[in-house]
């Protein structure tokens, strides 16, 4: 059985539909503008995984199927429409519908699959599978039994993208690498062999934290931690054979290294790990930060570095850095300059991954300066460059269509009219005149990227943070 034979109660869920009031606002910051973030990252998973068909169809036991169904709180099995639900997903595609969109029809959400770069990209998997691993972007939300029933179903899916990286993505030289339509291996980057180790140990994490809700719960009770360890040493061995250099990947790999000390089977691989991530921090001090992108994942990484090993000097070392980055923010554009005017999900996602650090945990008058440009970053560089290319606003439930930023989202085309799905585009560049679409693609790893970096806060913890009651010292 798959996957599309049981969404006719999700539908609600799956469109993003929810009556659970918004988190409350931090640092001065808008909620309004916070549904951006997180709306804006449903929809770009949403939208491939459930409705798109953007990858390898999903099967699933019907014990299983019954089994979340119960979490859930449904009582009795309800009728289901078929929609191509997805496990493995590919790595870029025109997010173009095969047909007229009839939002109150998911099955005409289907993406024309001639247009599908079907290359697995280890990636896309990663970063796909953090998102669905992320416990605050699910319990945000998760509170109606349809949203529940959403969040379950991608439990598989987590698992389905794991196994893919641990049996189809390693190449010769035990490196993650993507691997084409017909089985050939391309170039492996150390920026995937991060991504895949911050993957593996979410998963193992959502499996094993002492945690009461249901969507941990369920995770326990539906994951063998065990069965992805294996991966996740493979990939902090696969990341000691291609390590970081540049200051994102640096960033990135500290992020990986200290979720792995959280899941560390023993005490040696997790001081191994530490050492790694101290190794990195230091790095990423000498590492050049010219470039805008890079500055931003600098800050990022010290932050973090700071608040895995208790060290005060790398906190320090990320408000220097933070002052500059600050200085080149362009105010009535909405957007930090970064001396070519193109920028990727990628570059954005570094872009918010800084805000956040700053406004969350900058010194001195750093964190009110970010929270106060955040809102308008988002308005700027989501919105109004078109990265954002449809309107989500057919996928938002009436109690939000009163709130301001339902009302920013109809600035955007709306899907039926444009016939694309409302996702990310792979490329945006600011010239002379405006905002110009340079790459109308959707390309699965940077939107997934992106969208992890869009994350909110809520008691204390984002998903992009590690947690802070599991560190030391905090």
């Amino acid at each position: 059985m798959t996957l599309r034979s049981l969404l006719k109660p999700l539908l609600p869920a799956l469109l993003l539909a929810t009556t659970a009031p918004l988190p409350a606002a931090t640092g001065g910051e808008s909620r309004s503008l916070d549904a951006v973030s997180y709306f804006s990252a449903l929809s770009n998973l949403a939208s491939p995984i459930m409705f798109g068909g953007f990858g390898e169809p999903l099967i699933t036991s019907p014990y299983e199927r019954d089994q979340w169904l119960r979490r859930a709180g449904f009582v009795t099995r309800p009728p289901m429409p078929d929609i191509p639900v997805v496990g493995a997903v590919y790595r870029s595609a025109l997010p173009v519908f095969r047909q007229t969109p009839d939002y109150s029809r998911p099955e005409t959400l289907a993406w024309d699959d001639s247009t599908f770069d079907r290359t697995l990209d280890p990636g896309a998997q990663a970063w796909t599978l953090i998102k669905i691993t992320s416990p605050r972007f699910h319990l945000q939300f998760h509170d109606l039994p349809d949203n529940r029933l959403a969040a379950l179903m991608m439990v598989p899916q987590a698992r389905e993208q794991a196994g893919v990286l641990a049996g189809r993505l390693r190449d010769a030289d035990g490196l993650f690498a993507p691997r084409g339509p017909d089985g050939s291996f391309q170039a492996a980057t150390p920026a995937d062999q991060a991504a895949v180790l911050w993957g593996a140990s979410n998963l193992i994490l959502a499996a094993t934290r002492d945690s009461g809700d249901y969507w941990h719960q369920a995770y326990r009770d539906l994951v063998d931690a065990d069965d992805y360890r294996p991966l996740a040493d493979s990939a902090l061995q696969a990341l000691d054979r291609l390590p970081p250099t540049t200051a994102p990947d640096l960033a990135i790999a500290i992020e990986a290294l200290g979720r792995y000390t959280l899941i560390a089977a023993d005490a040696g691989k997790r001081d191994r790990a530490r050492a790694r991530a101290r190794d990195y921090g230091n790095r990423l001090q000498r590492a050049g930060t010219r470039g805008t992108t890079d500055l931003a994942a600098a800050i990022y990484g010290l932050t973090e570095a700071g608040r895995l090993l208790g060290d005060d000097g790398f906190g320090a070392a990320a408000g220097r850095l933070s002052g500059e980055l600050l200085g080149r923010w362009e105010p009535e554009q909405g957007l930090f300059r970064n001396g070519t005017g193109e920028y990727t999900p990628r570059d954005i996602g570094f872009l918010a991954a800084a805000l956040n650090a700053m406004r969350w945990y900058g010194r001195g008058d750093v964190a009110e300066r970010a929270g106060r440009l955040h809102p308008r970053f988002l308005q700027g560089m989501i919105l109004d460059s078109g990265l954002l290319r449809a309107s989500p606003r057919a996928l938002i439930s009436p109690p939000y269509l009163q709130n301001p930023t339902v009302a920013a989202f109809d600035r955007l085309p709306d899907p039926a009219q444009l016939g694309q799905a409302p996702v990310f585009v792979s490329r945006v560049r600011r010239q002379e005149g405006g905002w110009q679409v340079t790459d109308p693609r959707f390309s699965m790893a940077g939107a997934q990227f992106l969208g992890n970096m869009l994350a909110l806060r809520t008691g204390g913890e984002a998903d992009i943070f590690l947690p802070p009651e599991l560190l030391d010292g905090e």
